[in-house]
């Protein structure tokens, strides 16, 4: 294999001369390591380099890491950045429209990030001071004030709502005002949840203030971030799921899971990029280390790692590695792979 081949002269694994081939004499690359790397491009056997990987030492197995957590975070940085640039360069604005999209936790990430994308900020800025009109915004360009959008079943008993009406006339009065645009309330159909609660966190979270960079920056610990998102629901959302739903025993705080979602996929990566553009790497510092402190991630491709003796530690190390499956591993682009420099260097005995 070529790319071996030069990789190695790349790393200085193999020497200039060592390249040179003749009739009789073929590339210096051994054989096993061609055929490891080939066996692992084509996934003819499970994540081949995990007992290499595992066999680290844990400083060295830690360093990698690193740089894929890293590697992590700045891919998301374009996204971010265009976020930004919609937002007028407005670091609470794109904030909020980052974070909505982790509300969605994964399966309706999608139409989450196209509900945050409608939002007129404006139109929220305005009335930042009035629950009830940020919700009716809120809820109105998602769609979900729609009598079509509420289950027939329910229909009777949110027509009948004060709180549901109110919204009705609130954004009826104010998407005139500001033309506000709805997206297609089916869009919330994927996912076996359906988003009230959260739109309603959201709006409260809004309204007090509490998505701001500077509170993110101030907080400092993960657990004042905690304390940013403890907040319970009141008045209708204190124990309905939905527009005339089934009244509940009562909706609290999210759970810490939840918010570690978040925290995750919004907070860490929105104060990395923050401490970038600011040239302050303190910032930066305190993003990777807020990953550090919550625990590891459970989902299908860390477990698979975890079988295979590879165990995440935090949610740092968890990022790494759905960085490393992602881009490396399921792009078979096992030559580029953090973790190929050890490997070729164990099996050449360097």
């Amino acid at each position: 294999m070529k790319g071996i081949a030069h990789y190695l002269l790349k790393n200085g694994l193999l020497k200039e001369k060592e390249l040179q081939t003749t009739e009789s004499t073929p590339m210096a690359v051994p054989d096993n390591l061609t055929n490891e790397f080939t066996a692992a491009e084509e996934h003819r056997c499970t994540l081949p380099c995990t007992a290499t990987i595992a066999g680290l030492p844990a400083i060295q197995f830690h360093s990698i890491l690193s740089r894929l957590l890293i590697e992590r975070i700045e891919d998301k940085r374009k996204t971010i950045e265009r976020i930004f640039a919609q937002c007028d360069q407005k670091w609470d604005d794109t904030l909020l429209k980052v974070v909505i999209r982790s509300f969605g936790f994964g399966i309706q990430g999608d139409v989450f990030e196209e509900w945050a994308n409608s939002l007129d900020m404006q139109a929220l800025g305005k009335h930042r001071d009035n629950p009830t009109q940020i919700e009716a915004i809120m809820f109105g360009q998602a769609g979900l004030l729609e009598e079509e959008s509420i289950p027939y079943y329910y229909r009777g008993e949110a027509e009948r709502s004060g709180y549901y009406n109110e919204l009705k006339r609130e954004y009826r009065f104010l998407s005139n005002k500001f033309r506000l645009a709805t997206i297609d309330h089916k869009k919330w159909n994927c996912g076996n949840t359906t988003p009230h609660l959260r739109i309603a966190r959201i709006a409260r979270l809004y309204h007090i203030n509490r998505l701001t960079m500077s509170g993110i920056t101030a907080a400092g610990t993960l657990n004042e971030i905690y304390r940013l998102f403890s907040h319970a629901l009141d008045g209708y959302w204190q124990n309905h799921t939905c527009f005339g739903g089934t009244e509940t025993s009562g909706n609290g705080c999210m759970k810490q899971r939840q918010v570690d979602v978040i925290i995750i996929n919004s907070v860490a990566p929105m104060l990395y990029i923050y401490g970038k553009h600011r040239k302050e790497e303190k910032l930066c510092g305190m993003a990777e280390n807020l990953l550090h402190q919550i625990e590891p991630e459970e989902n299908s491709i860390i477990k698979r790692w975890r079988e295979q003796g590879v165990k995440a530690e935090c949610a740092a190390d968890t990022q790494a590695l759905l960085h490393l499956s992602r881009t490396y591993c399921r792009a078979k682009e096992c030559i580029r792979c953090p973790f190929a420099y050890h490997y070729i260097k164990e099996q050449i005995g360097e």
